[in-house]
């Protein structure tokens, strides 16, 4: 049975608004955009006054809802009208019911069905649990008679490219979706969406995980082709010279799936040559399939296994993985002692049947071709550590060793034969010590894996270089030509090498961070004459990016312009003042810039970047909020005592990872990890500068973290600084890199001098002193203002900065006067008090009931009743958290903090304990039970 569509726009809405769904106002140009900015109906539904605005009237307006939690945990399966036409339907209903999930899918295809306008079917169901985001289930590449003129351009200018067209997806947690009674100029074809069957009550209501199993079995219907993984599809090797076989392409001609699979997957159905494979225990549906489009690859969905997902495998590398832990020579053995192959397995270190060479010499071109008959001739001529590492022409090899272009070998105990070390030049080109004392060896190899032969270096400790297996495991994944078979003979043939030549190869001084080291020194750029090799790959590119381009001169006259604007000459004092915080003894501290983001925020990061390093998009100093906490902690572990910017706060996924860096970043180290995990408390110093539409400040609840944050919301250029911000824009990255470096040098310079420590801290005590104020909020940010203005006049005065310093009182009205978010939570605590004082006609009570009084238009806001023998308020947390983001106030951002304050009742039986169950209406319902201290109520009539 299908609900009746009303064409009147105001009744859809409010046909859905009933049934829970929030509702979005679309714009009829064909675009499918909202006509208001819809973030905040991501979290709150919209309300039937607004809806009274949006849809009133002939202006015409198409009409969508928006999924995921907002609107009752809904998600939406669309199949696109290419998948309706080609079947793709039919199919996923056959494989639906082959796994198990036939009723419920049959519940999905009755439910509330829409029909897009171009042909395509949309299903609705309601989840018990989570709902994720929106994801693409299903696509195919498209085909040349589909391409668009748009397509067509795109392979002009990228051949490679490839055209998609998508057959499956859902709309979840933060997505939105045209719904009927929409049409006309709404949708590009003019055509309009139609209701097919049901409507909102009718929308079935499923389980998570069964939710889940009809997503993975709609993932079934994906045709497009996947790149294969040399570890779990190794390619194939050229045949050989001889014509015979190797064991694992005779295994991949005769062995079965069934006999690879056994005891992991059992087959369940077969469509033509694709097969799926369920766990072997019955448990579950399709996890697996094999012969997907016409390849022999076992391609597993499922994560419980020891396949990794959505990797595509041969049936050698599904051999070696389940037989041999991934180890594939360790499979090829095995499979020839069992036959496969047309050759017979051969030792490693098998001898030769030439003569050995006379040890250190060099080796016997036609001795080497005889041994590999594979081997390139130019690889049969010797080795120059010279020319291919850099090494003196003096460097010798070891008596007993060789080095040739396909590795190193030691001779055998009997000299009558060479066995192998590693499979391509490995040698040490250099060592290093740090200012700590501690010992590092620079390991060089020649790599081939891209065709053309390519030196490869890594640093590791000392310790780590004289431990074979802990060498092998710590560089593998860079290539190290070695296994860890030979891991002792490894470990020998470096420690003879070093021995050999300890003379001659390059001893120098390593930095393992920018900034200060623990000698006193400063590094400021990898190309300071100091050998910079950092802890973890991810921070190399923004080492890299800490390099000096263009002039000093023309940077300085790039910010000279900036002199009317404060905010950019902050951020740039900020830059400036990160290396003082070492020798005036401040811990790291935030400095954010926000607000609306056409009023230059990104440029002021940028140009206080510059002081450092590139600050270009392309380049990696400049970070995004939008990223985990263990990789921000490792950006952050990358300098100490320079800047270090995250950009775009409404970036982040998740509103508690600012709060917990913010709390974490003045205790100059990371979280303490389990186990001594590497990476357990990375060390930094820093002047974090962040900006975005929304302050850093709302992401915490701590007043601790409150007190180390500096934030203005002044726009930084104003309202008429875009030529402005272009310019200083254009400028730094041209010019960037010179002036934190200049800077250190006048420092160290003034260090140096007698009594230069004291005298730069009694100058920084004095401004301290002179920016303290009558509160306590105030009095502990003033250290961290006198650090910025400190620097600031630094470097005025030496004509680093070619403009007078700015005014105390400046720097009084961004940062000393009362800031309204120091005390966020008593604020939002502050406007829901007088939301309930305004709105007591919605607080239901036994007195209403027994008056009959029906439920206020927009639902009740929550309960008033006797207990222990005072009123309590009772919210619902859904009426609250609407009237605390309508004033830019997040509850789950405060709602600790009430805790603490003792304004909310617990029951630690409940989860989480601050939603306490009241009954009201003749429901049940979580509410925030409220105490005397957190909103009382005076009127004591009100429950009689």
């Amino acid at each position: 049975m299908t609900d009746a569509q009303t064409p009147d726009m105001r009744a859809a809405a409010r046909e859905y608004h009933n049934a829970g769904l929030c509702v979005l106002p679309i714009k009829a140009d064909g675009t499918k955009k909202p006509t208001v900015s819809w973030l905040g109906y991501k979290v709150a539904r919209s309300t039937p006054e607004e809806h009274d605005g949006w849809f009133s009237g002939d202006k015409p307006r198409g009409i969508a809802v928006v999924y995921g939690s907002v609107s009752g945990n809904v998600e939406l399966i669309e199949f696109e009208g290419i998948a309706i036409r080609e079947g793709v339907l039919n199919d996923v209903t056959e494989d639906m019911e082959a796994n198990g999930l036939g009723e419920p899918w049959a519940a999905i295809l009755g439910g509330w069905v829409s029909e897009s306008p171009s042909g395509g079917r949309h299903y609705r169901v309601r989840v018990q649990g989570g709902v994720p985001g929106n994801t693409k289930l299903a696509s195919r590449l498209a085909r040349e008679e589909e391409y668009t003129d748009t397509d067509q351009q795109r392979l002009l200018e990228k051949p490679n490219a490839r055209i998609v067209r998508v057959l499956i997806e859902t709309r979840g947690e933060g997505g939105y979706g045209l719904v009927e009674p929409s049409g006309g100029s709404v949708h590009a074809t003019g055509r309009p969406y139609l209701r097919v069957a049901g409507g909102p009550a009718t929308m079935p209501v499923l389980d998570a995980d069964t939710m889940t199993a009809i997503r993975e079995v709609c993932r079934m219907a994906d045709q497009m082709p996947l790149p294969e993984v040399a570890k779990t599809a190794p390619r194939a090797a050229p045949p050989r010279r001889d014509g015979t076989l190797r064991p694992g392409d005779d295994f991949e001609a005769q062995a079965t799936w069934e006999e690879i699979l056994k005891g992991t997957f059992r087959p369940i159905n077969a469509r033509g040559e694709e097969t799926f494979w369920g766990w072997a225990d019955g448990v579950g549906g399709v996890k697996a399939t094999t012969g997907r489009g016409g390849a022999d690859r076992l391609y597993v969905f499922a994560t419980g296994s020891e396949f990794q997902a959505e990797v595509p495998y041969s049936k050698f590398g599904a051999y070696a993985l389940l037989e041999h832990n991934g180890d594939h020579k360790a499979a090829a053995r095995a499979l020839a002692r069992e036959g496969y192959g047309s050759r017979p397995l051969v030792s490693v270190r098998a001898a030769s049947h030439t003569a050995a060479p006379t040890p250190g010499a060099a080796p016997d071109p036609a001795a080497e071709e005889t041994q590999d008959e594979e081997a390139p001739e130019s690889e049969s001529e010797g080795y120059g550590y010279d020319t291919t590492f850099g090494l003196p022409r003096s460097v010798r090899t070891p008596y007993d060793y060789r080095v040739t272009g396909r590795g190193v070998e030691v001779l055998s105990p009997s000299g009558e034969s060479w066995n192998r070390v590693t499979f391509a030049p490995l040698v040490v080109t250099a060592t290093f010590e740090d200012p700590e004392g501690d010992q590092y060896v620079e390991l060089s190899w020649v790599d081939k894996s891209l065709g053309k032969p390519r030196r490869i270096s890594r640093i590791v400790s000392r310790e780590t270089a004289k431990r074979g297996r802990k060498l092998i495991e710590t560089l593998g994944s860079a290539g190290l030509p070695a296994v860890e078979g030979d891991a002792r003979a490894v470990e020998k043939w470096l420690a003879e090498f070093e021995a050999e030549n300890v003379h001659r190869i390059p001893s120098e001084q390593l930095a393992r961070w920018l900034g200060w080291q623990d000698d006193g020194t400063f590094v400021s750029s990898p190309d300071d004459g100091i050998k910079v090799d950092v802890q973890f790959e991810e921070q190399r590119g923004p080492a890299r990016a800490h390099a000096p381009t263009g002039t000093l001169e023309g940077w300085k006259e790039t910010v000279g312009a900036l002199a009317e604007f404060p905010v950019p000459r902050v951020a740039i004092a900020a830059a400036l003042a990160a290396p003082l915080l070492r020798p005036l003894g401040i811990n790291s501290f935030t400095l954010d810039i926000s607000s609306r983001s056409t009023k230059g925020k990104t440029t002021a990061l940028q140009v206080a970047l510059s002081v450092w390093a590139d600050p270009s998009e392309h380049a990696s100093a400049m970070s995004n909020w939008r990223t985990t906490l263990y990789a921000i902690e490792k950006r952050l572990n990358l300098v100490r005592g320079m800047l270090t910017v995250f950009d775009e706060t409404m970036a982040v996924t998740d509103d508690s990872l600012i709060d917990e860096v913010l709390y974490q970043l003045p205790m100059n180290h990371g979280k303490a990890r389990s186990g001594g995990a590497f990476g357990n408390m990375l060390p930094w110093e820093t002047i974090l500068l962040s900006s975005g539409e929304r302050p850093a400040l709302s992401f915490t609840t701590s007043q601790g973290a409150a007190a180390r944050i500096l934030g203005t919301t002044v726009a930084p250029f104003g309202d008429n600084g875009g030529p402005a911000a272009a310019a200083a824009r254009e400028g730094v990255l041209a010019h960037h890199g010179h002036a934190g470096p200049e800077f250190v040098r006048y420092i160290l310079s003034g260090l140096a001098q007698a009594k230069g420590p004291d005298t730069l801290k009694e100058r920084h005590r004095a401004l301290t002193a002179e920016f303290r104020g009558s509160g306590d909020m105030t009095n502990r940010r003033a250290p961290m203002v006198a650090a910025l203005v400190l620097a600031e006049t630094l470097a005025c005065n030496t004509g680093l900065l070619p403009y007078e310093p700015l005014d105390h009182d400046v720097w009084r009205g961004l940062f000393t006067a009362h800031n309204p978010t120091d005390n966020r939570p008593d604020m939002a605590l502050d406007v829901l008090r007088e939301y309930v004082a305004g709105h007591a006609h919605e607080l239901y009570s036994t007195s209403r009931a027994a008056m009959g009084e029906r439920p206020p238009y927009s639902g009740w806001l929550g309960a008033l009743s006797q207990k222990d023998g005072s009123l309590e308020v009772a919210l619902l947390p859904e009426r609250a958290r609407r009237v605390l983001a309508e004033s830019g106030y997040v509850l789950d951002a405060v709602v600790g903090s009430w805790i603490e304050a003792g304004y909310l009742k617990t029951l630690p039986s409940q989860r989480p304990p601050h939603l306490v169950p009241r009954r009201f209406d003749g429901a049940r319902a979580k509410c925030l039970a409220f105490t005397v201290a957190g909103i009382g109520f005076g009127d004591e009539d009100e429950t009689s």
